[in-house]
């Protein structure tokens, strides 16, 4: 890409691969000679506090950091330029190998996995891999908490749907306007969802104003879905931190694609489970007008992980296991839609 050091456009065609809530892909990436600076699109972020837009930034960077790695190159993280979440330069490549095959196989996969418990091999491995850095912490769990977790998650979901800000942001991302198997190069297509055919017609239902009338029902229906969804796990992984500065939510992002990664790697499919978390988001932006069904719902979410430290808080959740190939994966925009040159 004309003007841009080859390594750095190596890095950056690393990060806009990187996951992102509703393939939303929230970041603008502006280049001075060997550094970049990683900010916001606010155009692109449909999370309301920006929460999900720096934990796919951190994500990127993690993505960014990788590639220079392989290139021999040093990263070096800098104070934020203005207008910036996080400034890093990457120098002394000294080579430009392939794309690293792990990451360019990585996925979502929103099918129904096969309940394979989790061997004792596996779960060090992924342990393992993932020692805390930074202000994130990765832990891994079983069975045992992916049943606990099924009946919350069912509740979770029919909840979240009820409230339309939240129905309509999440149903806003996906894309109705092309064929269910077409590969979009952002937001998500109706064939990446792994849907029945009741299921896609209750999400196309979602899109206008719930009819009292069946409302019950609908939500139910999605409630269910999520219950299975989890239930089919093997395991899930959660990402904690401390605090409410935006930095540990990159660092979460970073943890987040660590063990992505792993999973990828030793050919674990995985999903993302949002709704908890944007629930907690949602609540604490309402206050006192926050539904009161929400906060009983994250107090037995959060009783489901007893050893997690009360001091601190659960910012991502993915379930994992064995499952069959997605049925198509979503694309990503072209690098020169997210790049801000400086001047």
């Amino acid at each position: 890409m004309e003007g841009i050091p080859a390594h750095i456009e190596r890095a950056l065609d690393a990060a806009r691969t990187a996951p992102s809530h509703g393939n939303a892909q929230p970041w603008r990436f502006a280049v001075d000679g060997e550094t970049i600076s990683f900010s916001i699109d606010h155009e692109r972020d449909t999370s309301p506090d920006g929460t999900m837009a720096r934990i796919g930034i951190g994500a990127a960077i993690e993505c960014a950091c990788v590639s220079a790695a392989r290139m021999g190159a040093t990263v070096r993280f800098q104070a934020p330029r203005e207008g910036a979440l996080v400034t890093l330069s990457i120098t002394g490549p000294k080579r430009l190998p392939d794309p690293d095959l792990a990451r360019t196989r990585r996925i979502t996969n929103r099918r129904i996995y096969d309940a394979r418990p989790l061997d004792d091999a596996t779960l060090r491995v992924l342990r393992d891999a993932t020692a805390a850095r930074d202000r994130a912490q990765t832990q891994w769990f079983g069975r045992e908490r992916v049943r606990a977790l099924g009946p919350l998650f069912e509740q979770a979901d029919a909840l979240f749907f009820s409230i339309s800000r939240l129905r309509e942001r999440q149903v806003f991302g996906i894309r109705f306007d092309v064929k269910d198997r077409e590969e979009v190069s952002y937001g998500l297509s109706v064939g990446s969802l792994e849907l029945s055919s009741g299921e896609r017609a209750t999400l196309m239902g979602l899109r206008k104003p719930l009819d009292p009338r069946v409302a019950a029902g609908e939500l139910k229906k999605m409630g269910a879905r999520a219950r299975r969804l989890m239930e089919s796990a093997s395991g899930v992984c959660i990402i904690t931190t401390v605090g409410s500065d935006p930095m540990a939510e990159v660092d979460v992002g970073r943890a987040v694609q660590r063990a992505w990664m792993v999973l990828t790697q030793r050919g674990l499919a995985a999903q993302p489970m949002t709704t908890m978390m944007s629930l907690s988001i949602a609540a604490a932006d309402a206050g006192a007008d926050a539904d009161p069904r929400i906060g009983g719902l994250l107090t037995a979410f959060r009783g489901v992980f007893p050893n997690v430290p009360q001091d601190t808080r659960i910012a991502f959740l993915m379930r994992f296991g064995w499952a069959e190939a997605p049925s198509c994966r979503v694309g990503r925009l072209p690098l020169e839609e997210s790049l801000q040159r400086t001047p």
